[in-house]
């Protein structure tokens, strides 16, 4: 009888595992189903909630990967990587990318959210009538330093050759902006093409590169950690560090800076383009472009959100507000972007 009960009990069990398994098997062929959006932009530059919330009114998964900076982004598409739906490139690289014919023009009447969009980001020279492009966030281009570490008041680019922060700098993991910030140290424009100046940024970035402790497109962990004290950062990456952590302070130097502005595209070669277009209308939608400003903290350049956050540098009339005969949007090399690549090389392998 004991045998009898334990051959029941054990057939009772191949019984419910046969239909876990069968259920599982049923929910794997349903996900199975979904489509997968395919994200491609810096790390942390959507809110994990908008995602999810596109998620769940697609019936849809986003994957989300990352490049460090816009040479990455424009190197994959040059060499013919395909698989995305969305990216993120930076204006300049914009211009490069509809050169070279690897963005799809946007269906406008998928993006109603476009209307959302501040004039002033309008019809930028990288994309005159925003047939590829809308813009996303933009911001500047500076540095963030702890006023505990460091006791003076920065304000130019000169804090970074001072001898007692040595060990202390990190500086963004960026060809153009690293360059860019030297060139305009030196008085020149951060689009030069004149060699001679770009040696000069070239022998500059030589000169401190012993005080760096980390070339990082995002320094926050470094700069919360205490490794680092001074930080050349993005805007919003630095806001996000001083909106609870008060010791940390942003400035633009005085001799002036990047100011730039990314933008949502889909490439060529996109295998989900209505669902493309449905999460740049997503991620335009007032109440996500919000959410994205007040957790990100980089401005935003959809005026609806004008005055639904409260932080004057969130707004896209803020730019209104900024020196900009100091700031300088990044443009294409041309001709001299060899030479910038080769001096790059060059002084990070010194």
């Amino acid at each position: 009888m004991k045998q009898l009960c334990s051959m029941a009990v054990v057939f009772s069990l191949i019984l419910v595992f046969a239909n876990f398994l069968r259920n599982l098997h049923a929910r794997e062929s349903v996900n199975s189903k979904q489509p997968i959006l395919t994200l491609y932009a810096m790390s942390n530059y959507f809110p994990d909630s908008v995602i999810k919330s596109f998620e769940t009114l697609q019936n849809c998964k986003v994957r989300y990967d990352n490049f460090s900076n816009n040479e990455e982004l424009l190197a994959k598409l040059q060499a013919g990587v395909t698989g995305y739906d969305v990216i993120v490139p930076s204006d300049y690289t914009v211009r490069l990318l509809i050169a070279g014919n690897h963005l799809m023009e946007l269906d406008r009447n998928l993006v109603p959210n476009r209307k959302n969009i501040a004039t002033d980001f309008l019809n930028a020279p990288y994309d005159p009538s925003n047939k590829y492009t809308v813009p996303y966030s933009w911001g500047t281009t500076g540095l963030i330093y702890n006023t505990k570490m460091v006791k003076e008041e920065v304000d130019s680019w000169d804090v970074l050759f001072q001898n007692e922060y040595a060990g202390h700098i990190s500086l963004l993991d960026d060809q153009r902006e690293v360059m860019g910030a030297l060139l305009k140290k030196l008085g020149h424009s951060d689009n030069t093409q004149n060699s001679e100046e770009v040696i000069q940024a070239k022998e500059l970035l030589i000169k401190i590169k012993s005080k760096v402790r980390v070339f990082s497109s995002d320094p926050r962990q470094h700069l919360l950690s205490g490794d680092i004290w001074i930080a050349h950062s993005y805007s919003g990456d630095a806001r996000q560090i001083t909106k609870t952590n008060p010791e940390f302070r942003f400035v633009m130097p005085k001799e002036g800076g990047v100011i730039w502005a990314d933008t949502l595209a889909i490439p060529r070669g996109a295998k989900n383009v209505i669902l493309a277009h449905a999460f740049i209308n997503h991620v335009l939608d007032a109440q996500n472009a919000q959410i994205t400003a007040d957790e990100l903290r980089y401005s935003s350049p959809n005026a609806a959100i004008e005055s639904m956050v409260e932080i004057d540098f969130l707004k896209p009339s803020y730019i209104r507000k900024l020196p900009l005969k100091n700031l300088e949007y990044l443009e294409d090399l041309g001709d001299a972007t060899p030479i910038w690549n080769q001096l790059w090389i060059e002084a990070k392998s010194y």
